[in-house]
Parts: C-alpha cells; sequence; structure tokens
C-alpha cells in the first residue's frame, strides 16, 4: 500500500455504527503509522434496532460525537466518515478504455444498467483498476459506486452539526480494505471479509488488494442476540457473557468435557448459535460460489478475515475454518500501528472500519 508520510492532511477516521461510535487519530513516526488517539463509545441499546426513529438515533449520535471533540482538543476537525447497507450499491464494471477525466463525463450513462436506483438519486465515484481484453477488445475494468444522495447528505449533516468537516465519505469494506493492506501481506492474494456489525454484516472477496465482489447483509449481532433471547428467556448482557466465555463448542472433545461438567445450558447455546450463524454462512457460500462462477478456481480464496462486533464469539474463527474448509484470523487493525498496545485485544476486531478511515488520510492521491 502506497502511504504518504509527507502528508500533512490531519483528518480523523470515524465509523458511526448501529452500535456504537469508534475514533482513530493516526499520525506519523518513524515513517509508520502512529496512534494518537482512539475512542470506543457504545450506544444505549434502545436505539440499535433499524425500526429506531431516525431523528432519535441522530440526536443521540450527535450528543456523543460533540463530547468526545469536546473533551479531546488534539482531535482533527476533518474527518474521514463511511456508509455501508442497502443504499449504497458497489458494481465491478467494464467499460471502452477511456482517461479518468474521459470516463468521469460518461460515468453515469455507463453505470446506469447496473444500478437499482435512479441515476438522479445518487452520488456516483468510481475507480480504475486495471484494463482487460474482452473479445479482442480492450476495456477498463471499473469499480463503481453508487450512494443514495439522502443517505449521504443525512450523514454530512450529523457531521456538519458537530462542527466536523467532512474531508471523505468512504464505504464500510473500502475501509477494511485499506486496513488490511497495511497490516497483512495480501497484495497478491484472494482473500475474503466478514465484518459482523449490529444490524449489518459486509462480506467481500478481496482480489489481488481490490475488493471486488461485495455485499451487506441484513443480519448481524442485534439479531443474534434477539432471537437467542427469545429461545433463552435470558437477558442480552448474560448472553453476551455466555459468548465471550463459551462460544460455539465444536469439537468432540471440548462436548465431551462440557457434558462432563454438566454445562448443558453452554451446550444449548453454541447448538442454537451455529443454526443462527448459518444463515450467515449460507450467504457467504453464495458469494462464494459466484465469486468462483465468474473467475474460476484457478486462485482460490487463501484465508477468510473476520472483524467486526461478532468476533466477541470464542471459538468464531473455527466454525468459519471448518464450515468453508479455509483458514480464517480474526483481523488485528492494529497489528502495524505504532502505539497500539493500550487497545485491548477484544475490542480491537471492532475498529477494522475505522482504522481503514484513518489510513485513507494519508494515502497519495
Amino acid at each position: 500500500m502506497e502511504i504518504s508520510f509527507l502528508n500533512r492532511k490531519k483528518c480523523v477516521g470515524l465509523d458511526i455504527g448501529s452500535k456504537n461510535i469508534k475514533v482513530v487519530y493516526l499520525t506519523t513516526r518513524q515513517k509508520k503509522l502512529y496512534l494518537n488517539n482512539w475512542h470506543l463509545v457504545n450506544l444505549p441499546n434502545e436505539i440499535v434496532s433499524l425500526e429506531t426513529p431516525p431523528e432519535n438515533r441522530e440526536a443521540i449520535v450527535i450528543d456523543i460525537l460533540k463530547n468526545i471533540f469536546s473533551k479531546n482538543k488534539n482531535l482533527p476537525k476533518k474527518s474521514v466518515s463511511s456508509i455501508s447497507g442497502p443504499s449504497v450499491v458497489i458494481r465491478p464494471i467494464k467499460v471502452p478504455l477511456l482517461t479518468k477525466e474521459e470516463l468521469s463525463k460518461s460515468i453515469s450513462i455507463e453505470a446506469e444498467p447496473y444500478i437499482p436506483f435512479a441515476i438522479k438519486e445518487v452520488y456516483l465515484s468510481f475507480d480504475i483498476i486495471g484494463e482487460i481484453l474482452e473479445e479482442g477488445v480492450r476495456k477498463n475494468e471499473v469499480i463503481v459506486v453508487a450512494a443514495k444522495k439522502d443517505v449521504v447528505d443525512k450523514h454530512i449533516n450529523i457531521l456538519t452539526q458537530c462542527g466536523i468537516v467532512p474531508k471523505y465519505i468512504d464505504v464500510d469494506i473500502f475501509a477494511i480494505e485499506r486496513t488490511l493492506k497495511y497490516n497483512y501481506e495480501i497484495e497478491n492474494e484472494n482473500v475474503c471479509v466478514v465484518n459482523i456489525g449490529a444490524n449489518m454484516t459486509n462480506v467481500a472477496i478481496i482480489e489481488n488488494g481490490v475488493a471486488k465482489t461485495c455485499r451487506d447483509l441484513p443480519l448481524g449481532m442485534f439479531y443474534i442476540l434477539n432471537e437467542m433471547k427469545k429461545l433463552k428467556q435470558m437477558e442480552i448482557e448474560e448472553i453476551i457473557n455466555y459468548f465471550k466465555n463459551d462460544g460455539l463448542i465444536l469439537t468432540d472433545e471440548e462436548k465431551e468435557e462440557y457434558l462432563s461438567q454438566n454445562k448443558k445450558v453452554e451446550l444449548s447455546i453454541s447448538k442454537d448459535l451455529v443454526a443462527l450463524l448459518k444463515e450467515f454462512s449460507t450467504e457467504l457460500h453464495k458469494l462464494i460460489d459466484f465469486y468462483y462462477f465468474q473467475k474460476g478456481e484457478q486462485k482460490p480464496i487463501s484465508k477468510i478475515f473476520l472483524s467486526g462486533g461478532g468476533c466477541v464469539i470464542k471459538n468464531l474463527a473455527l466454525y468459519f475454518t471448518s464450515e468453508f474448509k479455509i483458514e480464517t484470523e480474526i483481523v488485528d487493525p492494529f497489528k502495524r500501528i505504532l502505539n497500539a498496545d493500550d487497545v485491548p485485544n477484544e475490542l480491537r476486531p471492532f475498529f477494522a472500519v475505522a482504522v481503514g478511515l484513518a489510513i485513507k488520510g494519508y494515502q497519495n492521491g
């Protein structure tokens, strides 16, 4: 990844999730990224649901952001933040061989057939990722992002009400891609990302460092916890403790050990959790099958990276390794970032998006 250490743009990475707000401020030292400041603030449980009226949620988010920035005067007021979900569409398309300037004039015409919204209702962005030969004709392969204007405008309005200047509005999956490229050797690999948030799970296949096959699933930890609450008649905090301490009991040896200790509740929760995760894995199987159908299996997916709040579930990586027969690892967004020792290990996967947003301020171009 190309990083400009002479870049003087001071931006904070700001990830406003359904369940919490993550803030990351990076500076540079010894030609490496240095963690200057970080915050994770949970939102009240009663506003996590997608059914919460937007105005109720926005008022609380604004109060929290104002509080974070007023208490931390060193945080820059310029931000890189992101959006995701059903109002955002990411598509790889093939277009005539044009310069970026030429394509910027015709991208709305080229992209319109691939966008499920009226073209006047979206902000369009694109990036030329390479040149390909299709039936003897040279073309550009382009990643197009379309985001509903009302969603983006609302996001910007929240920031401006807090005195924050939005320098860039990114997409969650591109931020995670950036985090992985800085911390892991993925430039010549095909890897899969699963970012399990509260209401949304971002999944993508990153091919040679570029996210090309992406999907946002309307499933997250809020769904898992509420289904488990109905099944077990337990409070959510109690369920989370079981997830953290016992999680998924997968091997025969573990199951026998739990039985010998008469831990029937833990085994029952694990069994129900496997059934709930099946909905996630089914969608990911579809994505991987679609990818192989398009690309062939000449370069298989070498690793699955997990991030987000779902990583609190013990043995989640082991579940994915077993289910997909692909090595799975929980992302550490701070792996190659200096001064990050005080970020607890259990919180690190929450910051995959925020770190990638903060890194954007140091990229050339």
